[in-house]
């Protein structure tokens, strides 16, 4: 059951014995993908970086999480296939170039780094918080300057939805990026969220 109004989320609880200690989105996203490949449950995490450590507020303190002030909570993850292939995304994906063109931003979470692209976003409340983006190159720039501070919406170029799946389908392959990193060009996109497939300690 994702978070609801009123609700407490998580609950006061240390990183397992058998709990994996992660400290960016590409060392979460590798040890997801290799669990979901090969078939085997997701372990614990305990997070020490990355953009869903930052959403969750999460301090660069090992000790902490396995001790009793660690809050455990049970947050959601994105699941998109692209060309017939599935990927998993922990905090985000864009569709598009970052700079340069129309694009599509779906988030799972706050930040992209030391930026606000999405502030309202909670990783534990079973949507995304997707942008489309229609802007110019100039544009862009001059939102991304708001991007920082999370002020870069609304504006009427940014269209904003809160969703559980998409699906886009393109003429020509586009640019996919996934938790930061750049994983090809496709042009049959589809996702959807997996509510509460991921167990993190912070």
């Amino acid at each position: 059951m994702n978070i609801e109004k009123g609700r407490n989320w998580g609950s006061l609880a240390p990183l397992p014995a058998d709990g994996v200690i992660v400290k960016d989105n590409k060392e979460l996203l590798k040890k997801i993908t290799d669990c979901k490949r090969d078939g085997i449950d997701l372990p614990v995490f305990g997070l020490l970086g990355g953009d869903l450590w930052r959403t969750l507020g999460g301090r660069n303190d090992e000790e902490r999480l396995y001790g009793e002030s660690a809050t455990t909570l049970d947050v959601d993850l994105g699941c998109a296939l692209l060309d017939g292939k599935i990927h998993w995304f922990c905090a985000h994906m864009l569709i598009g170039s970052l700079l340069k063109g129309n694009k599509i931003f779906i988030s799972n979470v706050a930040h992209y780094g030391k930026t606000n692209p999405t502030p309202k976003a909670h990783p534990g409340d079973g949507k995304f918080d997707m942008l489309q983006i229609e802007l110019s190159t100039i544009q862009t720039f001059k939102a991304i300057k708001r991007v920082s501070t999370g002020t870069h919406i609304p504006h009427p170029g940014i269209k904003y939805r809160r969703i559980k799946s998409e699906q886009f389908s393109f003429t020509k392959k586009i640019n996919i990026q996934i938790d930061g990193q750049k994983v090809g060009k496709f042009s049959n996109i589809s996702f959807r969220i997996e509510n509460e497939a991921l167990r993190v300690v912070i």
